[in-house]
């Protein structure tokens, strides 16, 4: 099946209740069904940051797809990212990266979640794409020769900026290059990256990790050969530097 199938037939199921705490409880169902990752896996370095309770995810790649498994010590949280793993489990990296999930708001889930689980949520989908995106950066590298000069600098730039645009902020359910964080992208002839980028807010308690995600997806993008980053907040960040598409996934237009 794919992922809008999954998708589709999980819209389904939950449209056969008729309120939330049937749904919830359907969810937390969905969670102690869950095969749960192995105690091996359960490692700092599987730990999804961002979300309120731990939540463990570790992947794997078979013959091209990936497989996903996961724990958390949260049974609600627990039944969320059983539903993630239904969707992406054994798709290709590429299909992932492309998905644009929508059964998330056509059950009503991010609507009915708290401010912390909703932040988790979608700090569980940057997590599998982040998985995704560096399992097909890795077989790209895998096939070429991994000589960083067979790419052109446009191609490198569209390479960062295509990587960009799977780091998302951990407070607003939108990448970090829509929502106008990034100021300036430069690639040198030695396919050298310097970054330029904001936060929402000076005080942003997320901001080294949110840099951290940044320069661990670009350092990943083919061609890339060194990453710099510049964070400031001159000018500070405004909602006008979102783009078209950001403004119409928050509602602003």
């Amino acid at each position: 099946m794919t992922i809008k199938e999954i998708e589709q037939q999980i819209v389904e199921e939950f449209s056969i209740f008729d309120n939330w705490m049937d749904k919830y409880q359907y969810i937390i169902d969905l969670g102690k069904s869950m095969p749960v990752i192995a105690e091996e896996g359960k490692k700092d370095e599987n730990l999804i940051k961002g979300c309120q309770s731990r939540v463990w995810l570790d992947c794997r790649e078979e013959d091209g797809k990936l497989y996903f498994s996961a724990d958390s010590d949260a049974i609600i949280t627990k039944g969320i990212i059983s539903l993630l793993i239904r969707v992406y489990d054994g798709h290709t990296p590429q299909e992932i990266i492309d998905s644009e999930i929508d059964f998330i708001d056509a059950i009503g889930l991010r609507q009915n979640l708290s401010p912390t689980r909703a932040n988790g949520l979608v700090s569980m989908l940057k997590q599998i794409k982040l998985y995704a995106l560096a399992f097909k950066e890795k077989d790209e590298e895998n096939t070429a020769s991994g000589d960083s000069e067979k790419y052109s600098v446009e191609e490198v730039q569209k390479n960062v900026i295509r990587a960009l645009k799977q780091v998302f902020d951990p407070e607003i359910p939108v990448n970090v290059y829509d929502l106008g964080l990034i100021y300036e992208v430069k690639v040198g002839e030695d396919h050298s990256v310097f970054i330029k980028m904001t936060m929402t807010s000076p005080t942003c308690p997320m901001a080294d990790d949110v840099v951290n995600d940044v320069n661990n997806a670009v350092s990943d993008a083919p061609g890339v050969k060194s990453v710099q980053i510049e964070l400031t907040f001159e000018p500070e960040w405004d909602e006008s530097r979102m783009s078209e598409e950001a403004r119409l996934e928050l509602g602003l237009m």
